[in-house]
C-alpha cells in the first residue's frame, strides 16, 4: 500500500515543488501524503476519515518518503487526546467495531496556509491536488469513508467526485448529514460537520448513533 501511495505522490512531485516555489515567501505547509500503519488492513470496515486541512505540517517536498514518515509518527492523532477531531473519530472508530488508531486519514487540501485554510489564489492552487483523493481511495479500499468537512467544501467534492450525489439522511438536514454517491467511493460514505463542531452544536451523540445503526 505505501508503495503505491508513493507512486501516486512521486507522479505529482514536480508540482508539489512547483506550488512551494510559487509561493517560497509564504508559510504554505505540506504536502500531506498518507502512509497508513499496519492495523489499517486488518480492519473488518476499513475507515478513512478525510478532512479540510492540517493546521500546521512538515515540508520535505524533496524527500517524499520523509515526508510520509511525517504521518506515520502522527499516527492518526494518537498523542492529540483533547482534539474534537480525533477525540471523535476514536469513538467512530469503536462504534464500527475497529481498533484504536487503525483509521487511515487525509484531508481535500493537501496543503495549508500559516497552519490553517487558504483562499483566493493560494486556495486555487492547492485545490489543484483535490483529484489526487480519487487515486487515493482505489489504493485503500475504505468500506467507510466520511467527510468531515462540512457544507463549506461541497463544491471541490464536486469538483473531485463529477456527478455525485449528495442525498438527504432522515431527521438530519443537508447541512448537517448527507451521503455521497459516486461511483469512486464507498457505499457506506456520508458528509458531515468538522468534529468540533458536531460536539459544540450537541450533534455528536447522534451522528454516532446514526453510524452504529448503518454499519451494523
Amino acid at each position: 500500500m505505501k508503495n503505491q501511495l508513493l507512486k501516486i505522490y512521486q507522479d505529482r512531485q514536480p508540482e508539489f515543488k512547483d506550488i512551494r516555489e510559487r509561493f517560497a515567501d509564504e508559510d504554505m505547509a505540506g504536502p500531506l501524503l498518507m502512509s497508513p500503519n499496519n492495523k489499517y488492513g486488518l480492519q473488518k470496515m476499513p475507515l478513512l476519515i478525510v478532512g479540510q486541512e492540517t493546521h500546521g505540517w512538515d515540508y520535505h517536498v524533496a524527500d517524499l518518503n520523509r515526508q510520509m514518515e511525517v504521518y506515520e509518527a502522527f499516527n492518526v492523532g494518537e498523542e492529540y487526546y483533547a482534539s474534537p477531531f480525533w477525540n471523535v473519530t476514536r469513538k467512530v472508530e469503536k462504534t464500527i467495531g475497529n481498533e484504536p488508531h487503525s483509521c487511515a486519514w487525509t484531508n481535500i487540501s493537501k496543503f495549508d496556509l500559516d497552519g490553517g485554510r487558504a483562499s483566493g489564489e493560494h486556495e486555487t492552487a492547492i485545490s489543484a491536488f483535490d483529484n489526487m483523493l480519487v487515486d487515493e481511495i482505489k489504493v485503500l479500499k475504505p468500506k467507510v469513508c466520511l467527510f468531515f468537512t462540512g457544507p463549506t467544501f461541497d463544491k471541490r467534492i464536486k469538483n473531485i467526485f463529477t456527478d455525485v450525489e449528495l442525498i438527504p439522511v432522515a431527521d438530519w438536514g443537508i447541512n448537517q448529514l448527507c451521503q455521497l454517491k459516486h461511483k469512486d467511493l464507498p457505499a457506506l460514505t456520508f458528509r458531515s460537520y468538522h468534529p468540533n463542531y458536531l460536539r459544540r452544536s450537541g450533534l455528536e451523540p447522534e451522528f454516532i448513533d446514526f453510524l452504529s445503526e448503518v454499519t451494523r
